[in-house]
């Protein structure tokens, strides 16, 4: 394992003093690849596709339908950063030049069908499905949806939630169709759904509290909220222990941040995690450790001065004090949204299989923020001056509590922070930009531009 940089070849062994490597130098190798399964992608990448080796099919994945890059037009599939540019839809290596037009949402359910479909169900399937939905669009950063959807939510008064409402509706329809597809193909018997945000609204914890559930008959019990802290990492060793593959990791030999919440979640069990580490950022000095219910936080203000979190907080109300367009609790509301629940396609498969939704235990994941105080941000977060908040009681981080705890307790958390950077590498963030990248240089398309033939690649189909 080399783990310490592949950017360019500086970075790789034989470049930083090694007379030779022999291993490899990402971060994990791909588990499922040892694991006799389909492994499919329809969606969002966002993960590296500089050469080719960064790419869904070189990672892992025997198909990719979907972008590489951050965000994309919904119906054009254009991207642009800054004033560039250019396609960004892909089926494996091949540029897709002829879905001008189709909304994204329906595309990759159309995939995700076909794939389903034509899956042999004597082996495993490993689906993952990264929606755009619901990102801001790549070229004006607005959500897109078809008029038919839009139209849908006339009663919504506000321009922007009712658009909101008509890309949240599509990306529903596209998960009900899939939940259909694994029951007509007699597959969602034996399956794991898992479902989460990639990241979360600017006033939930700053984005790093978002909705997420799991579903499936293994579970133990369901039915409930879990209040157990689980972090993005605990995703791999979570599912390789659903499947009795844990021993891939110690095959591996690779230690991993994340933990198995399986055992948590199926049982609503004691918690397996009590700490994580959100950030310690050396590039714009902004570090913070979340430890049982209390979260540490270093230099937030230096970061609302110099990012556009400014713009944010200055541009919409106060943490807190969003009202919804219309009332929520109105016996129409109510009724419009019990009768959108039980025509769902996922609601039909549900009683099929003598599985009744109690949409009543969801009140339990609202998070109640209470009264704005009069002055809620920003906090003096500094080197000298940390923030400290407890999570549990205080979820909208409202009461700085840094005056108010023994000094001793804080340097303890402080302590951890500075221990886990320990292991850390320079970022490379102030590397500047690629010219060499720009769509224009590759027939306005975003391409795997450090490979020389980038452009005309066509990934041998035997390759997968």
């Amino acid at each position: 394992k080399w783990h310490l940089g592949f950017a360019s070849r500086e970075y790789t062994p034989t470049y930083r003093g090694f007379d030779s490597h022999w291993g490899y130098w990402t971060a994990r190798e791909s588990y499922f690849e040892h694991i006799n399964c389909d492994r499919d992608n329809c969606g969002k990448w966002h993960l590296g596709f500089a050469s080719r080796e960064y790419t869904p099919t070189y990672r892992g994945f025997d198909s990719h339908w979907g972008y590489w890059t951050a965000r994309e037009s919904y119906f054009e599939h254009i991207n642009c950063d800054r004033d560039n540019c250019g396609l960004d839809f892909r089926h494996n290596m091949d540029v897709i030049t002829n879905a001008s037009g189709v909304y994204s949402t329906h595309y990759f359910t159309d995939r995700c069908l076909h794939i389903i479909d034509q899956h042999n169900i004597s082996e495993p399937l490993f689906l993952y499905v990264p929606h755009q939905s619901v990102h801001s669009s790549g070229t004006n950063f607005t959500l897109e949806a078809p008029e038919e959807y839009i139209d849908m939510f006339a009663y919504i008064e506000s321009d922007i939630r009712r658009l909101l409402a008509a890309v949240v509706y599509a990306m529903d329809e596209s998960i009900g169709a899939v939940v259909e597809a694994l029951h007509t193909k007699q597959m969602l018997g034996n399956s794991i759904i898992l479902f989460m945000s990639d990241n979360g609204g600017f006033h939930h914890l700053f984005g790093i509290r978002v909705p997420a559930f799991i579903w499936s008959p293994l579970l133990n019990k369901s039915g409930y909220v879990s209040d157990a802290l689980i972090h993005v990492t605990d995703l791999l060793p979570t599912v390789l222990d659903a499947i009795n593959g844990t021993g891939m990791l110690s095959d591996h030999n690779v230690p991993i941040y994340g933990k198995s919440q399986w055992h948590t979640l199926s049982n609503n069990d004691i918690p397996v995690r009590s700490e994580l580490i959100h950030n310690v950022d050396p590039i714009w000095n902004i570090s913070a450790i979340r430890w049982y219910d209390w979260k540490l936080i270093q230099n937030f203000t230096a970061y609302v001065e110099n990012h556009i979190v400014t713009d944010l907080l200055t541009a919409g109300p106060p943490l807190g004090s969003y009202s919804p367009p219309f009332n929520a609790n109105n016996e129409s509301f109510q009724s419009l949204q019990t009768m959108d629940r039980v025509n769902s396609k996922s609601y039909h498969v549900l009683t099929q299989m003598n599985r009744r939704p109690d949409y009543e235990v969801l009140k339990g994941s609202v998070v109640e923020c209470g009264p704005t105080p009069p002055q809620t941000l920003p906090y003096e977060c500094t080197d000298t001056q940390l923030c400290l908040f407890n999570i549990r009681h205080d979820p909208c981080e409202y009461h700085n509590l840094i005056g108010e705890t023994d000094p001793q307790f804080v340097r303890f958390l402080w302590q951890k922070m500075v221990d886990f950077n320990e292991t850390s590498v320079p970022p490379l963030t102030l590397v500047p930009g690629d010219d060499r990248a720009k769509p224009a240089l590759h027939n306005n398309t975003w391409t795997n531009w450090l490979d020389s033939d980038g452009d005309s690649y066509v990934i041998d189909r035997s390759e997968l």
